[in-house]
C-alpha cells in the first residue's frame, strides 16, 4: 500500500534537490488533471531535475527531463502542495503536485 507524506513548503527547495539527487536518470511518467480533463504530458521520459523557484522568484516548479542536458520539461505554476508517494518498503515512487485551483500533476517514477 503506498504512502503519501506531505512535503512542508519551507522544506520544498531542500527536499526536492535530494529528491533529484536520489532519483535523476530514472524514467519518469507525468500527468496532469484538473476538473475538466486527465492528460499524460510525458511517457517514460529520463528525470534530469525537478526545481522549485519561490513565489519570490516566480513560484514555479518545474521539472526538467533528458539525461545531460535538458531535452523537454513541465512547468506547474503556483504549487500549493507537494506530496511525496512512498511503496511499503520507503521507496520513493513518485511525487503529487496541487496547484492553485486544484489542479493535480502526478510524477510517477518508473
Amino acid at each position: 500500500m503506498a504512502q503519501n507524506t506531505a512535503i512542508d513548503q519551507s522544506r520544498w527547495g531542500e527536499f526536492l534537490s535530494l529528491f533529484t539527487n536520489g532519483n535523476a536518470g530514472r524514467r519518469v511518467s507525468i500527468e496532469s488533471i484538473d476538473a475538466a480533463s486527465d492528460s499524460p504530458i510525458v511517457s517514460k521520459a529520463p528525470l534530469l531535475a525537478i526545481d522549485y523557484d519561490p513565489a519570490g522568484k516566480g513560484n514555479n516548479l518545474v521539472i526538467s527531463l533528458g539525461r545531460e542536458t535538458i531535452s523537454g520539461s513541465h512547468i506547474v505554476a503556483a504549487p500549493e502542495q507537494i506530496w511525496e508517494v512512498q511503496d511499503d518498503n520507503g521507496k520513493a515512487t513518485g511525487l503529487e503536485v496541487i496547484a492553485a485551483g486544484g489542479a493535480k500533476t502526478i510524477i510517477t517514477l518508473e
